[in-house]
């Protein structure tokens, strides 16, 4: 599996949470959460577990997983 498209919009949406109240609960800057959101940037894995943690989610709720064959 490899990560592909970031879900997190559609987390935000799921729970009424604006970028700007993610950011201040996670110390995260809103600039990367929505550059997260707009797949300019990859989050590290210590910041996919922090947002997760958040949300109250599992860090593969985060993204959208494909299924690579070998």
């Amino acid at each position: 599996y490899i990560a592909g498209r970031c879900k997190l919009r559609e987390l935000l949406s799921e729970i009424n949470m604006a970028q700007q109240e993610l950011a201040n609960r996670t110390g995260i800057q809103k600039q990367h959460i929505s550059e997260y959101i707009n797949d300019k940037r990859k989050m590290s894995l210590s910041t996919a577990k922090t947002i997760a943690s958040e949300l109250n989610r599992s860090i593969d709720d985060l993204y959208e997983w494909i299924y690579i064959e070998r």
